[in-house]
């Protein structure tokens, strides 16, 4: 009787770099939430004066913003092909949908900080700098992307929640803990800031937990 050695996956250095830079992108929102001096749920008359006031905060945030631009797609690209082998349309569907919502969060992010700061910082006062947001918010292209990034977040992690609990190579607590976020995201900043960097980090896990799936997986 003969015993045939299965071979092992070859874990290449792509393969370390994409599990290592599937949690980074929702680390880095994580961190967003936390260093932003501003409430999400603030108005205008609120947001802008703090915005003006913690102009060091908002500098590191805006760099946080562009960090999860780089690096945000690759979660959910990576995610997305671990989904995929338990179910392949839906972790399809669900690795388009995440990737185009967290483009558009991307695009939509830090135009109106650095405007509403410079706005502040050249003499004018809140009324008028609240004008020139109105006028910049008739652009709708900036104003469309924080539009499309809530429904489609919203449904590509519940696809690839789906497609991942099928799969079963990603344990089931992790699973969950992507539907969980987007709760967590969407109400978090109407609660507290750190509740929404708690909804980021939950996402962080999921998608790494998806990373380590992809590390093991021979295909």
């Amino acid at each position: 009787m003969s015993t045939i050695a299965q071979a092992s996956p070859t874990v290449t250095p792509a393969r370390r770099a994409l599990a290592l830079l599937a949690p980074i992108g929702p680390l880095v929102m994580a961190g967003w939430a936390l260093t932003v001096p501003y409430h999400v749920a603030d108005g205008p008359a609120q947001w802008i004066p703090k915005a003006a006031a913690g102009v060091a905060r908002l500098q590191v945030s805006m760099w946080m913003l562009l960090a999860f631009a780089l690096t945000a797609g690759v979660g959910a690209i990576v995610t997305g092909l671990v989904a995929r082998r338990g179910s392949p349309r839906l972790g399809t569907a669900g690795l388009v949908l995440t990737y185009v919502g967290f483009s558009a969060l991307s695009f939509s992010g830090a135009g109106y900080d650095a405007a509403a700061v410079a706005s502040v910082q050249t003499g004018l006062d809140v009324a008028a700098t609240e004008r020139i947001l109105a006028q910049m918010h008739t652009f709708q292209a900036p104003s469309a992307g924080g539009a499309v990034f809530t429904p489609m977040m919203f449904l590509g992690v519940i696809l690839l929640a789906v497609a991942l609990w099928r799969g079963r190579e990603v344990p089931r607590w992790a699973v969950l803990s992507l539907p969980a976020s987007f709760l967590l995201v969407m109400f978090g900043g109407f609660i507290a800031m750190p509740v929404n960097a708690l909804g980021w980090l939950m996402l962080a896990v999921g998608f790494g937990a998806a990373g380590l799936a992809h590390l093991r997986h021979p295909a």
